[in-house]
């Protein structure tokens, strides 16, 4: 097919992100496409085709000049003379090349040519450019604009990179955050026989497994990609091997019944160790202790771990040293004057009774009463265990604090048992929804350190992270800069726009006056883990989708008298 012929370069060209073209016709380009520049980068290497994309069109007329009032709007030109008026300017800004030697998309350092011819991008050119691995890539959805018909160009994600150089996915309600990420997620799990555990504050993620079966979108009426006609009967396939297998989705919850019912007593109930924490954290998670109050918990703990040297260890235990066993405390030789000058009944009440206050609203630490504590090792897996699985920690109906401590916990284990010399878990991939709840930027969080810490150091021992929040501007920076991976959906808030532009420079700005535009389920997708910034229109999920609004005119009904 031959190309045709959009409009030609004008002004400076020497800006890759700032260049201008004058358009043949109004229906020449539209905002949003890709075209191409024949260009010359060394006098003895050939010519190569230049990808560029359309971030914004400008088209005025000289006859409707709002400055000129509606004086021309009536004028009458002569029988065969011709006038429009019409000034039509479009903005580009290049993709970049590909390097026929290494195959890296580059931007020429030369400057292209004014009045080089501006051109259409045929199926062929767009799928030859984005070439993607599928053995180790994850396909996202497809090209905005490519996205249907004969013509679909796929979109692939680096899974090594998305997953060990962590994600951010953010966009405001409703514009298709979680489905995104639960596309992501299913394909790791199943496609990559990987390891996910999300952090689920509103049971959302949960629902695949809701009533105890794996409940699967079933509604394909509108699937015209047959890359996935293909692969979501695959994908449906693979978790029931797994779920058959004693992995696929798995979930963890709280000790409390109204779970036991939502997963038909399928779920396995949290029994964290309560002595894992660091002391540090312990002091967060009981905000607003006074000086005595806090040194009667320190040593209540350093005698619990001390007196009781087999794990687990009893969280009713502590609970009794605080109260009736606070003799045993005073009695203890490793006391230092300080800190027997402290142990007095009121100051341990008090104590006792914000760590009861604790533990009581995440009803998920392990007791004498219980079976035995989670195991890390069984909820991730060793290298050795080759079972995929997406373990969701359901969070729904608790207090914030609750899930920071929860959340907390789970993620300093899953680090620690990473970073084991002597016995490792496999590589894992963790999900924070609601992230601006676990690592606010500003605030205080139990969970906040840890987040910081895997950002940091994570990568190394095999432990990735995306955030996930639809308050990018409620987000600690230091965690976000730290995601090599960055979807962006449907963003109107200024603030939160100012956010993703200060912390991360794989932005530009033509793309950030493009979020206020998207529709529900398109992404601007850039990073390590994409050749170049993309639109993508997110394909469909093989698991039902929890993160719906409900239809409310149809749980309202009517009312028959």
């Amino acid at each position: 097919m031959k190309n045709q012929i959009l409009g030609k370069l004008v002004g400076n060209t020497g800006d890759p992100n700032n260049l201008t073209m004058i358009l043949s016709s109004s229906f020449a380009g539209r905002r949003g496409e890709f075209v191409r520049i024949c260009h010359q980068e060394r006098q003895e290497e050939p010519e190569i085709n230049v990808l560029g994309r359309i971030n914004g069109i400008i088209r005025s007329n000289v006859l409707y000049n709002s400055e000129m009032g509606q004086s021309l709007t009536d004028l009458e030109l002569l029988p065969g003379a011709q006038i429009t008026g019409e000034r039509l300017i479009a903005k580009l800004e290049l993709v970049g090349y590909k390097d026929p030697y290494t195959g890296q998309i580059k931007i020429p350092r030369r400057a292209l040519d004014p009045g080089g011819k501006v051109e259409t991008v045929d199926y062929q050119f767009l799928s030859s450019f984005y070439e993607f691995d599928e053995q180790t890539s994850l396909h996202i959805g497809n090209l905005v604009g490519y996205e249907s018909g004969d013509n679909i160009v796929p979109v692939y994600l680096d899974v090594n990179r998305l997953v060990t150089e962590h994600l951010a996915v953010l966009a405001m309600t409703g514009s298709g955050k979680s489905y995104t990420v639960g596309r992501i997620i299913e394909r790791i799990v199943t496609l990559n026989n990987g390891t996910v555990v999300v952090f689920d504050p509103h049971g959302e993620y949960g629902r695949a497994l809701q009533g105890g079966n794996l409940q699967f979108n079933l509604d394909f009426s509108n699937l015209d990609d047959p890359r996935d006609r293909k692969s979501i009967p695959e994908i449906q396939e693979n978790f029931q091997r797994l779920q058959a297998a004693g992995a696929g989705v798995v979930v963890y919850t709280p000790q409390n019944t109204t779970f036991r019912e939502k997963y038909a007593g399928k779920n396995q109930e949290l029994a964290l160790q309560f002595d894992r924490f660091e002391m540090d954290d312990v002091s967060e998670i009981l905000p607003g202790l006074t000086e005595p109050q806090q040194r009667v918990l320190d040593v209540a703990i350093r005698y619990w771990k001390t007196s009781e040297k087999t794990e687990p260890r009893d969280i009713n235990s502590l609970r009794y040293y605080l109260g009736d066993g606070l003799e045993k405390l005073r009695e203890w030789e490793e006391l230092s004057s300080a800190e027997a000058a402290a142990l007095n009944s009121r100051s341990a009440a008090v104590a006792s009774m914000k760590l009861s206050r604790v533990l009581n609203e995440a009803q998920s630490f392990y007791s004498a009463a219980l079976a035995r504590p989670t195991d890390i090792y069984d909820m991730v897996g060793r290298p050795s265990d080759k079972r995929g699985r997406l373990v969701v920690v359901d969070l729904q109906g608790l207090s914030d604090t609750a899930k920071q401590i929860i959340t907390a916990l789970i993620s300093s284990e899953i680090l620690r048992a990473a970073a084991s010399k002597t016995d490792r878990i496999r590589p894992c991939f963790l999900v924070y929804e609601e992230g601006h709840n676990f690592a606010p930027a500003g605030q205080q969080a139990v969970s906040h350190r840890i987040i910081k810490k895997i950002a940091g150091e994570g990568r190394k021992f095999g432990v990735g992270f995306a955030i996930v929040s639809q308050r990018p501007s409620k987000l600690d920076s230091d965690v976000t800069s730290q995601c090599n991976t960055l979807i962006t959906m449907r963003l109107k808030n200024p603030d939160d726009q100012r956010f993703i532009t200060k912390t991360s420079d794989m932005v530009s700005k033509a793309d950030i006056e493009e979020l206020p535009s998207l529709s529900t389920g398109e992404a601007l997708i850039c990073g390590r883990s994409i050749p170049a910034p993309l639109l993508v229109k997110i394909g469909t999920k093989a698991l039902v989708h929890g993160g719906q609004s409900p239809e409310v005119l149809d749980l309202w009904g009517r009312f028959n008298d």
